[in-house]
């Protein structure tokens, strides 16, 4: 799919409906923004804390873009599946608008300084990987960190079954800062995001993964008991799974690895592409340390078309399957499905 550019616009044609999210009063919302193109400017802005707009908070949002821009456009580009497309079609009707729907990756070089620009003054989950970064922050990093948050109205990688803004994402905050601080050796401070986590929302199975997850930089033992107690209490919990599968390989164990790999696999939400990516990448390192090279290839490609842009799936692929000569030459042969990918210009 394409990604357009802000010069793909000639004037008074387009109007972008964008929408971020942030948190007002420890509740989730989401900030709808028109944007005029080819100019890049912020024409009306509104807050949703329910799911999308309601129609005369749409029709207010257009209005203000009007009294502001002067004219109507011709077309009103959304991203494809957001709930404000059902108020927005009666509107836009009125006023000769044709509403265009496109994936939300199509529109991000024209979102990126807006979400840079947003996430320095508000917060907000989804301009995490916008902002400032460290020079010693590897760039590839920084383009994963873009697939890692889901949108607002996708499953929620819990595999609760709610959509993202009403189930774990109000506590992004706080399990973002409790791995930050267990990362740079902060237990205590870790623990604390995690306890604040837990009277926002409870010991949902979430929480509880991140508070094992908090124990694995410090306490393997107490980590694996905290694994196995969020096991018992949603055993179809995927992160939890792909822990206990962790856990399970670093222990040698590695039929059992599978078994919770599959597990997380199963159970992650299909638009979840960069933890699903995560699961087929470890998971095929453990059927290539297995000797199954078949289901290694399998596994790894998968996780390559789940996410083109990983450069440790494709080294992955390149060294130890499709140039390895110790390998059958139909076993080293590039699967139709990445050979469609590189040829795509993606590799």
């Amino acid at each position: 799919m394409k990604k357009f550019q802000y010069d793909d616009f000639s004037p008074r044609d387009v109007w972008l409906l964008l929408r971020l999210d942030t948190q007002i009063e420890e509740q989730a919302a989401d900030v709808y923004m028109l944007m005029d193109l080819p100019s890049g400017y912020l024409l009306s802005h509104a807050i949703a804390v329910t799911e999308g707009l309601e129609k005369q908070e749409a029709q207010d949002l257009f209005q203000m873009a009007f009294f502001k821009a002067k004219y109507w456009p011709q077309r009103v580009f959304i991203i494809k599946g957001d709930p404000v497309e059902r108020s927005l079609k009666a509107i836009a009707a009125e006023h000769s608008c044709a509403i265009e729907t496109y994936p939300k990756s199509a529109f991000e070089n024209l979102i990126a300084p807006v979400k840079e620009t947003f996430g320095q003054h508000v917060y907000s989950p989804s301009s995490v990987a916008y902002g400032p970064m460290k020079d010693e922050v590897d760039p590839e990093e920084v383009e994963a960190a873009k697939h890692f948050i889901p949108d607002a109205y996708d499953p929620c990688p819990c595999a609760s079954g709610k959509k993202y803004k009403f189930c774990c994402k109000p506590i992004f905050r706080e399990i973002l800062e409790a791995m930050t601080e267990a990362e740079d050796g902060r237990k205590t401070k870790a623990l604390k995001f995690i306890q604040k986590a837990k009277t926002k929302v409870g010991e949902t199975g979430e929480v509880l993964c991140r508070e094992a997850i908090v124990y694995s930089y410090f306490d393997t033992a107490e980590c694996e008991r905290r694994i196995d107690r969020c096991l018992e209490l949603f055993p179809d919990h995927p992160r939890a799974n792909y822990v206990k599968g962790i856990n399970c390989r670093e222990e040698g164990l590695l039929p059992e690895a599978i078994h919770y790999y599959q597990k997380a696999i199963e159970n992650y939400p299909r638009t979840d592409r960069f933890h699903l990516n995560e699961a087929y990448n470890n998971i095929g390192t453990v059927y290539f340390d297995l000797g199954d090279f078949a289901g290694a290839k399998e596994s790894w490609e998968q996780a390559l078309f789940l996410l083109p842009s990983d450069s440790m799936v494709k080294r992955n692929l390149h060294k130890l399957i499709y140039s390895n000569p110790n390998l059958p030459a139909a076993m080293r042969e590039i699967s139709p499905m990445v050979k469609r990918l590189f040829e795509g210009g993606r590799q």
